[in-house]
């Protein structure tokens, strides 16, 4: 089973490049000039992709390598590499800037800053935790992947962990939140290769797959799942009552 101190090793690498990310988009930011919104806007949607991609690969790599260097640790038999992935809101993040530079249009255009930060954020660690993910799933000797939660964790997150209980289906994805801005999420997929560890339950499957199709939707601007999303957070303390406290 992955330590904690491990966990906390791959935590640590998410922060640093959620600074990189939120240090270069503020920066961008600071240098357009605000009067001529639609120039600004038209900025940000050259700008935003180009920073998912660079640094969703940077993460996905990193990921990679921590994943094989841990697998070599474990003495886990057999050959097997990482392979790394892209950041599955890839799609999203056109939409997503067009959504956040509405803000750029009004008495407030700074708004849109404070939108973009949390999401390009989520977007590119999405790319880290689809490659542990993808790599578990893919690994004959893995058993599946477990979400692991950093010190006060929300309960969404401690909900989704299932009590240290491992996903095994292929199908069902990391699903990211947030606060207002949507990327503070600092919990993270780890690979477990122990054959008898327990699945999780099917509850939490259901709401891994709905919850990710819906942000993945609401991403591309589906206005019907961004209403869902805001029904299930407003939900999530009735599942907690029912899971995670019996």
């Amino acid at each position: 089973m992955v330590s904690q101190a491990d966990g906390e090793r791959l935590r640590q690498v998410q922060i640093a490049v959620r600074k990189l990310v939120r240090r270069e988009l503020t920066a961008f930011f600071d240098y357009l000039n605000l009067s001529r919104p639609e120039a600004a806007r038209d900025a940000l949607l050259e700008f935003v992709p180009y920073l998912v991609e660079k640094y969703g690969d940077s993460a996905a790599a990193m990921a990679a390598d921590w994943y094989d260097e841990l697998r070599a640790a474990e003495n886990v038999p057999g050959r097997f590499r990482a392979l790394a992935q892209p950041s599955p809101y890839l799609d999203g993040v056109e939409g997503t800037v067009r959504r956040a530079a509405g803000s750029l249009f009004t008495d407030t255009p700074t708004a849109a800053l404070g939108v973009l930060l949390g999401t390009t954020e989520k977007y590119v660690l999405a790319a880290a935790r689809q490659t542990i993910t993808t790599s578990a799933d893919r690994d004959p000797r893995a058993s599946g992947w477990r979400r692991i939660t950093r010190a006060g964790a929300c309960d969404f997150c401690v909900l989704l962990a299932g009590r240290g209980a491992v996903y095994k289906e292929h199908t069902v994805h990391f699903a990211a939140h947030g606060g207002a801005t949507g990327g503070e999420c600092n919990c993270a997929a780890v690979p477990d290769w122990d054959p008898d560890a327990p699945e999780v339950d099917v509850k939490l499957y259901e709401a891994s797959v709905r919850t990710t199709a819906w942000r993945l939707a609401a991403a591309r601007g589906d206005q019907r799942a961004v209403e869902r999303l805001a029904q299930h957070n407003a939900l999530i303390q009735r599942a907690i009552a029912e899971y995670v406290t019996h």
